[in-house]
């Protein structure tokens, strides 16, 4: 009899499935406490927001979507309520996104949620051999990769 090979699970999928777990679960969250139009596509926006508002051109940077992708996502988002465009103060040329009330408040009980998620994966995470935080060495590895020149691929 001969043996199938064995799938390779590499360690981007983990984090892949990881993630998408979470957010399945902020996204749940945030259903039951009535914000069920806000599915995750539009998740990159509220990550990515300065409290005083931000530039369309900074937020697609830092979501790393297209201009013409986040001018869609804020524009859907503006329609529900949950950010509006002002006149920027150091330019009146240029618009901010900023929060709403109603957007400040998705921000607020999302943080809550994500608080928990969290709080749980690194209990199961523990429990599975995890010593200390994950969090300072992502953040550190992520600060390392994103000062680093743009790989190319040979």
């Amino acid at each position: 009899m001969s043996q199938q090979p064995q799938r390779i699970v590499t360690l981007i999928s983990l984090l892949r499935r990881t993630s998408q777990l979470m957010v399945d679960e902020i996204t749940e969250r945030l259903e039951a406490a009535g914000f069920a139009n806000l599915p995750p596509a539009y998740h990159p926006i509220f990550e990515n927001i300065d409290p005083a508002g931000t530039r369309l051109t900074v937020l697609a940077a830092r979501a790393h979507l297209t201009h013409q992708s986040m001018g869609e996502v804020v524009a859907e988002l503006e329609r529900r309520g949950y950010v509006e465009r002002i006149a920027d103060p150091s330019d009146g040329r240029a618009r901010l996104v900023r929060l709403t009330p109603a957007g400040r408040q998705v921000v607020k009980t999302a943080l809550r949620e994500i608080t928990a998620i969290e709080d749980k994966w690194l209990r199961r995470w523990r429990q599975a051999g995890l010593k200390g935080d994950l969090r300072q060495p992502l953040e550190t590895a992520l600060r390392e990769e994103e000062a680093q020149p743009a790989a190319t691929i040979r």
